[in-house]
Order: C-alpha cells, then sequence, then structure tokens
C-alpha cells in the first residue's frame, strides 16, 4: 500500500536528541528542539505554536532566542491562532535572514499560498497530523484545571513524559504549587481529542504526495529495543521531502540520526498517508459540546457503558497498560 508514496522523500530517518535532560522535555524524539536551536545559532528565526500566557489558548508566535525554544516544545492537539502569521512571515523572509516554520501540512500549504513561491531562506517543516481538536476544549479543560484547583495553571502540557515515552501524560503545574497528571487519554480532554476533530480533517488534502514542506517529523511509533534508532526517552521519524530539507536535518548538530524506510516509519503512524477516520461518536460530542462545558459534554457523550470502561482503565496501572500494549504489538 505504501509504494505510489514511497518516492516523495529523499530520505527517512529514525533519531532523537543526544542529550536525555533534553529529550525528556520533549514529545517525542526532539528532533524539533535540535532543528530550532541550530537555526536561532544562526541568527534566523524560528515560527511555532506555543500556549497563551494565561495557557487558555494555542497560537503562533516567532522567535528569535534559543531561550524561548521551550514555548514552543510540546505537541498542542488544538486549533490555533494564526492571527497574521502569514504576513509577518513573509516580511522576516524579505529581510533574507534564515526562517524556519513548524506546523501542520494544511497550514504550510497556506503559507506558501500566501507567500505565492518557496524562497530559499524559508524551511518548512511540517508535523504528523493526526487532526487538531476545536479550541473550546482546550479552554474548557483549562477552566476545570482551574476551578478544581482553585489556582491559576503555569505550566500544561498534553504529551508530559514520566520516565519514559510512553504513555504520554497531561500535566499540569499550578500557582499554588500542587500539580496535575494523568495519562492522556485517560482525561475528557484525551477523549475529545480522540473523537471530534475538525470536519475538513476527514478528507486531508495533504497526505502522501501531497505533503508540502521540506521535512516532515513525528512519532516513531512502533519503534521497540531490537531497532538501532531505539531510545526509551523518545524517537522520532524524519522525512526529507526536498534537497535543502535533506541538508539542514545533516546540518544539526545534537542528534542521532539512522536510516530507515517510508514504509518502517509509516506502518504504525499512517497519517503520513492517511485521513483522519470520523468517529461514530463525532457529530454527537460536537452538539453537546456546543450546550455544555467540556466535562459535561464527554460525560453525556460516553454514556454509561462508556464511563465503566473509562473507570476500569484509570484502576489499571499505567505502565502495566504500556507493557500490554508493547507485548501486543511484538506478537503481532
Amino acid at each position: 500500500m505504501y509504494e505510489e508514496y514511497n518516492k516523495h522523500d529523499l530520505a527517512v530517518y529514525g533519531g532523537y536528541l543526544d542529550n536525555t535532560a533534553k529529550l525528556l522535555q520533549s514529545a517525542s524524539g526532539g528532533i524539533a528542539t535540535a532543528l530550532s536551536e541550530f537555526v536561532l545559532s544562526q541568527g534566523g528565526y524560528v515560527v511555532g505554536v506555543a500556549y497563551s500566557k494565561d495557557f487558555y489558548k494555542a497560537e503562533y508566535i516567532i522567535i528569535d532566542d534559543i531561550s524561548d525554544v521551550s514555548k514552543l516544545k510540546g505537541s498542542k492537539y488544538v486549533d490555533c491562532d494564526k492571527k497574521g502569521i502569514y504576513a509577518d512571515v513573509k516580511k522576516l523572509i524579505e529581510t533574507g535572514k534564515m526562517v524556519l516554520f513548524f506546523g501542520l501540512p494544511c497550514v504550510i500549504a497556506a503559507l506558501y499560498t500566501f507567500i505565492g513561491t518557496k524562497p530559499e531562506n524559508l524551511f518548512t517543516c511540517e508535523l504528523i497530523c493526526h487532526g487538531p481538536t476545536y479550541a473550546k476544549v482546550h479552554s474548557d479543560y483549562i477552566e476545570h484545571l482551574e476551578k478544581k484547583y482553585k489556582s491559576k495553571v503555569v505550566d500544561f502540557s498534553v504529551r508530559h513524559k514520566v520516565d519514559a515515552w510512553e504513555p504520554s501524560y497531561l500535566y499540569a503545574k499550578f500557582e499554588n504549587e500542587k500539580t496535575y497528571q494523568k495519562p492522556f487519554y485517560d482525561t475528557e480532554y484525551g477523549y475529545a481529542f480522540s473523537v471530534l476533530g475538525k470536519t475538513s480533517c476527514y478528507n486531508c488534502k495533504f497526505k502522501g504526495n501531497n505533503r508540502q514542506g521540506d521535512i516532515m517529523i513525528g512519532d516513531f511509533w512502533g519503534a521497540t529495543d531490537s531497532d538501532e534508532y531505539w531510545n526509551k526517552y523518545g524517537v522520532s521519524s524524519v522525512f526529507a521531502e526536498t534537497d535543502k530539507g535533506d541538508a539542514l536535518i545533516k546540518a544539526t548538530p545534537g542528534i542521532k540520526l539512522f536510516n530507515t524506510t517510508f514504509e518502517k516509519a509509516v506502518e504504525k503512524n499512517p497519517m503520513v498517508i492517511m485521513s483522519k477516520k470520523q468517529n461514530s461518536k463525532r457529530d454527537v460530542l460536537e452538539d453537546l459540546l456546543s450546550k455544555y462545558d467540556l466535562i459535561s459534554a464527554v460525560n453525556h457523550s460516553m454514556g454509561l457503558q462508556g464511563r465503566i470502561k473509562k473507570r476500569i482503565s484509570e484502576v489499571i496501572p499505567t505502565k502495566l497498560k504500556s507493557i500490554i500494549k508493547r507485548t501486543v504489538y511484538r506478537l503481532k
């Protein structure tokens, strides 16, 4: 099934940051961090998505200092505020400085359409996209946590690592020094992300051979300790889509790269070539979310059987679930 797509890329790699501390702070293998730091060290700019100061939304920002790379770390599973980012990037490009832009494939396609060309000093890095959920999902969950802990959120992540790459945790820290963490898919946020996608994502125009960027990166799901590129703290799949993209990857210090195949990288992460599949409860949850807050909408959507299943899942130790998942994969 991969034959029609596997000639789109010049090379495919498995890789990770050669710094365990930084790797643990990254969503997967930390390749985005390494690329960002390298471009900034060359006097360039990096454009990506950060949470707002109050953490109630995700928005595009431009950074020119390595100390700000932390703002861009971690996946944002929600539709973000693009403001006037395309016009701002166009102005930056006209200065002649190097610009690295991170975004979903559709966002990068829109950027190129806005600019009208593909400038040599613009480097684009696509993120393997599973389809963002609605902004209300995120803002409602932040509000829910702040009410529960009676304090403002000062740090938040949907891809927090606890000792290892898997499973991903939702993590929040509050002004009162309290913290909250829970396996992401055991939360109402995780449920909404898996069920409620944007309608356009179910028939994405920017998959497979219509990817637009210089590079594509994402989790190397399916990697195991039998693979040479394995790292228990996180592994990224890296697709070099253009010559200048491949050159940027190879010039970036601080990462370990291993050649692999398109088939291997896509086998357990088919969103490179496939659109998100619509969940049968998608429309129901969308309607409920228009009437209620996130927590109430999710509980109504799940129904009694779903809530019981969720409760059972919550009492099974997270590490045990991770071991079972990996064992099943190996058996397959």
